[in-house]
């Protein structure tokens, strides 16, 4: 996951894409960017940006909790692990 992460950052418009659709869900926004999707089986969500940046959270008490970040070309690794992680 972390290298996911690390993966994603290092082109600046997925991380643009990340630090936009963290500030709109800091805001309150739970459908920032181009919307959001619920992972099958698990409480995770995940916001999508216009340049390919994925960002996964949960819903826990008292706000979110970001579980992951991906660009679009490790996304499906990355929901693979979440789907590990947090597989009902």
């Amino acid at each position: 996951m972390v290298k996911a992460a690390q993966q994603a950052g290092k082109n600046q418009k997925v991380q643009t894409d990340l630090d936009s659709l963290f500030q709109q869900l800091s805001r309150g926004n739970m459908n920032p960017g181009l919307g959001s999707k619920a992972l099958a089986g698990t409480d995770v969500t995940y916001a999508r940006g216009r340049n390919g940046g994925r960002l996964f959270f949960r819903n826990v008490d008292g706000g979110i909790q970001i579980v992951g970040k991906s660009d679009k070309a490790n996304e499906s690794k990355v929901i693979a692990r979440l789907n590990q992680l947090y597989g009902q």
